[in-house]
């Protein structure tokens, strides 16, 4: 059977590229040159008869197509590999698998990673990536650390709950833009004529954080429905790149605390939303080897 597929190759660059929102560094990851890069992005797009990023003077963006596509390599990429360690004799043994998406691995996960390696040079780990898409499956990991609601609880299968209150961030031209001051606004200023056509950055549709978190403010009264308009953007680091863009509102939790201490974003709202956090998880189907185990005994006590 002849797949209708674009290259792998091309497929492969743009995934790295489109993940770090970098040619430069897709070409670091990858040991090319940054004109391979281009040109392989140039061929996936001529394939594809569309715009997969939005080129400026220092920086590339997602188009939508860019978004859609990326979501799809990643979540392949990551069952083929995991098929493939599966299946590969003698490779599954030297490995702890995790599950975690690229915002958790890169802003809480690697400087933990980092330090736990120091210590423990004979364990390799992998990280799946695709622990968002509907695909993923729990049992496919040693565990996962995910994004969830919190309920206080821990056991054998959630050894470890992080709970992360949620509060809505903005870049500063946004708020200039609407005339607005940087600190000090009201729940209710968001559905007023000077912020309610700015966009609110989601990641779900189904889950509207932003009604919840403006629900929780309204002190058991009845609130109005929030009518600014949605904006869903899967991948939790291009949200974040698109609200310092200037794009809209996000939900922030305490790993965007740089983007906040450097100026990118800021958080004019007191508010904010509990009862969600990070979880690492566990299946009880999966056997956990001890590698694994001591990898999650050493995350829960280094927290």
């Amino acid at each position: 059977m002849k797949h209708d597929l674009p290259p792998l190759d091309a497929l492969k660059v743009f995934e790295s590229a489109a993940r770090q929102l970098s040619f430069s560094l897709a070409a670091r990851e990858l040991c090319i040159t940054k004109g391979a890069v281009s040109y392989q992005i140039r061929r996936l797009e001529e394939v594809l008869d569309c715009a997969l990023f939005q080129r400026t003077v220092r920086q590339v963006y997602l188009t939508h197509a860019g978004q859609q596509l990326l979501q799809t390599t990643q979540r392949s990429f990551a069952e083929l590999g995991a098929t493939i360690k599966q299946i590969k004799p003698g490779d599954s043994a030297h490995d702890v698998l995790i599950g975690v998406s690229t915002y958790v691995a890169l802003r809480w996960l690697s400087p933990r990673i980092s330090a736990f390696n120091q210590a423990n040079p004979d364990i390799s780990l992998l990280l799946q990536h695709s622990v968002n898409a509907e695909t993923f499956r729990i049992q496919d990991v040693d565990f996962a650390i995910r994004w969830c609601g919190m309920d206080g609880e821990t056991s054998p299968q959630r050894p470890l709950e992080l709970p992360m209150p949620l509060f809505p961030v903005c870049s500063p031209s946004l708020l200039e833009s609407a005339g607005c001051g940087d600190a000090g606004l009201r729940v209710t200023d968001l559905s007023q004529p000077a912020l309610a056509p700015t966009a609110l950055l989601c990641e779900d549709r189904s889950l509207d954080l932003w009604q919840a978190w403006y629900a929780r403010q309204s002190d058991g009264k009845q609130p109005q429905a929030l009518a600014n308009p949605r904006r869903v953007i899967a991948d939790a680091n291009v949200r974040t790149q698109a609200a310092i863009d200037g794009q809209g509102w996000t939900m922030a939790d305490a790993l965007m605390q740089r983007e906040l201490d450097a100026g990118e974003l800021v958080a004019p709202f007191a508010h904010q939303l509990d009862g969600f956090g990070y979880a690492i998880q566990t299946s009880q189907s999966r056997y956990v080897s001890r590698k694994a185990q001591e990898l999650r005994s050493w995350l829960v006590e280094h927290v």
